[in-house]
């Protein structure tokens, strides 16, 4: 994800758009399938660039409930700062205020325009932290770990909270006297 677009944003309100259909970063944690597409806008804001798009990946990811990997369509805009500074330079990535503020991301790799963390930054930051297969999943069995989405098990289902077994000790012997 790399342009020759340098010399267009060092100037003043310098503006370039780039068309991004690339494969999905490697060091996001999940696996994707597919290309990423979308499109970031850069702009220079005097000493910071502003980088606005819209990106789109689809990512696979296991339910939260009964664990089996999933498809999860990822569209998202982002507004970030990023700076024309060398990549890897150790001093790129600390802000002016020593750490006080979030630095920018630098973008510069050579005399190129390189959006590769940029792009994987924004993909771990839009990940979901919980994902279902499907609304209505049934999730894993507590005791034995079946998949009650396709078993059913003989296990008790019926756990009280030891911390409520007085309260259902009253309602069983109300019950037994035949009290409402």
């Amino acid at each position: 994800m790399t342009c020759d677009i340098q010399e267009q944003l060092a100037q003043p309100e310098g503006e370039v758009t780039c068309h991004l259909d690339a494969p999905v970063p490697q060091g996001t944690g999940a696996r994707f399938i597919g290309k990423l597409t979308g499109q970031v806008r850069l702009r220079n804001i005097g000493h910071e660039i502003r980088a606005l798009g819209r990106l789109q990946a689809v990512a696979v990811l296991p339910c939260s409930r009964c664990l089996r990997e999933h498809e999860v369509e990822l569209e998202f805009d982002f507004c970030e700062t990023c700076s024309l500074t060398q990549m890897d330079a150790p001093r790129s990535y600390l802000s002016d205020a020593e750490l006080a503020e979030p630095a920018p991301i630098p973008i510069l790799d050579g005399n190129l325009v390189n959006l590769t963390e940029l792009v994987r930054q924004l993909l771990v930051l839009n990940l979901p932290s919980r994902s279902l297969c499907s609304p209505d999943c049934k999730g894993l069995c507590p005791q034995c770990g079946a998949d009650l989405n396709i078993t059913t098990c003989e296990c008790q289902r019926q756990v009280t909270d030891p911390r409520l077994a007085p309260l259902a000790e009253l309602l069983h012997k109300s019950e037994a006297a035949g009290r409402p």
